[in-house]
């Protein structure tokens, strides 16, 4: 008899875990790619407009998730899970490409081939959260988006808080291939479990295992289908709404990406290990944070608790920017750096469950993608946006400048809300493929 603990459709343990330690191997690259190396190079005299351009190019498989969308829901091999084959074979990628890394030195030197092995990394990244996000809108209930949405943004924290902490050690230490082999040894055990994980009953283990399609997964729609159905979601005034936000959060997102890790090690003076040991604590406070917003989440609405959160992110760097005379205090920088870390989760896990709260059934994969492509198309934006101000701004202006950023994301917000309820807009746009979705599961 099966173990109906393996099974997603039938355990919500599973849905919880899978999430989390899916988001967890996610975290594994962002620890390593942007926050330990970016401060190493720091380190080592990199320019700041080099190290955005290096953040920035290696963003951008996140910034086209689009284009996968589309193909993983097309392209199904039904015995295995709608899924499933997708998550696995992007997971072994993430695997093989972290230990290429190996390959690379003195990351200093040879600048290129690591920005190439770091654009291939987040490519397969990227592929593997398109298609965890796409098989948990397809089993997961309603009432459970909230939670599922924190446990992954918890696990993706976790992930990379570990990385960064154990990474910004190790590259100082040991260099990048020991660094590199480890991280591929961490992703490759998360790969085992991810492979054990079925969706449903009766699929198949491995491609020539017994087994069949279950009766719930439909077959694939044609790509005319796909982007028929999408044009008429996609232009709603509620996806609309969601694109914009999504955008400007990216943007906050990549320029404060890009400038944390310079000024930290240039101006505050922290070391590479002190850096991604802040984050890792820091991250890990964030992710306890995180999974407790779930429940506050589902009952309050993301959108609340996302303009809350923005505020406050825009009043912390617009008061670091005016109070330049303190940061040769100590205290006050570590106190200033930490904040802005803990609020990172807080965006994070708002913006998925926002995103995630309008996708339709039939078109998971495409539609979130879509909507954190353009989120990610903002975070090249704002890390390429840095690195062109950086050397013709003063490090308070740079900030100055982030508050401004964040403050266009909360007049946003503002300007949606005094335009008819946009919460009640979603509820009523999204009627319609809500109630296919919960015809699907009936």
């Amino acid at each position: 008899m099966q173990n109906p603990g393996w099974f997603l459709s039938s355990s919500a343990k599973t849905r919880y875990s899978t999430g989390a330690l899916a988001y967890f191997a996610q975290g594994i690259p962002m620890g390593l790619l942007h926050i330990a190396l970016p401060a190493w190079l720091a380190v080592e005299g990199i320019s700041a407009t080099k190290i955005a351009g290096f953040l920035g190019v290696i963003m951008l498989p996140w910034a086209f998730k689009l284009l996968v969308g589309p193909l993983m829901d097309h392209y199904e091999y039904l015995p295995m899970g709608k899924k499933r084959p997708w998550v696995i074979g992007a997971q072994l990628g993430m695997v093989v490409s972290l230990l290429a890394l190996a390959w690379v030195e003195d990351p200093a030197a040879q600048f290129g081939l690591l920005t190439a092995i770091g654009f291939t990394i987040n490519a397969f990244t990227a592929t593997q959260d398109v298609a965890v996000d796409g098989m948990s809108i397809d089993l997961v209930p309603l009432e459970e988006e909230g939670r599922l949405n924190a446990f992954m943004s918890f696990g993706k924290t976790i992930g990379w808080a570990a990385t960064s902490a154990l990474t910004g050690s190790m590259l100082v230490l040991y260099g990048m291939q020991a660094t590199a082999i480890v991280c591929s040894l961490g992703a490759a055990v998360i790969f085992v479990y991810l492979f054990m994980v079925r969706e449903r009953h009766n699929e198949r283990l491995f491609p020539w295992s017994k087994g069949e399609a279950s009766a719930k997964n439909e077959p694939p729609p044609s790509f005319r289908q796909v982007f028929s159905d999408l044009n008429h979601i996609l232009w709603s005034r509620a996806s609309i709404i969601i694109m914009v936000i999504m955008f400007f959060d990216g943007i906050v997102s990549g320029y404060g990406r890009a400038l944390m890790p310079i000024a930290a090690v240039q101006v505050f003076g922290f070391t590479t290990p002190q850096w991604s040991d802040l984050n890792a604590l820091m991250g890990l406070i964030g992710a306890v944070v995180a999974l407790g917003l779930g429940p506050f989440i589902d009952r309050f609405g993301a959108k609340s608790i996302l303009g809350l959160t923005i505020f406050l992110t825009g009043i912390h760097a617009f008061t670091l920017a005016g109070t330049q005379e303190m940061w040769s205090n100590d205290t006050y920088a570590l106190t200033m750096m930490a904040l802005l870390i803990l609020l990172l989760p807080v965006i994070m896990v708002c913006s998925l469950a926002l995103a995630m709260s309008i996708c339709s059934h039939a078109e998971s994969a495409t539609q979130f993608a879509i909507y954190m492509s353009v989120c990610n198309i903002g975070a090249t934006v704002g890390s390429l946006f840095y690195g062109s101000v950086a050397d013709i701004t003063s490090w308070s202006q740079n900030y100055a400048l982030m508050g401004m950023i964040v403050f266009l994301l909360l007049l946003s917000i503002l300007l949606v809300r005094t335009h008819g309820h946009p919460e009640e807009l979603l509820k009523t746009e999204t009627a319609g493929s809500r109630h296919m979705r919960e015809i699907h599961r009936h």
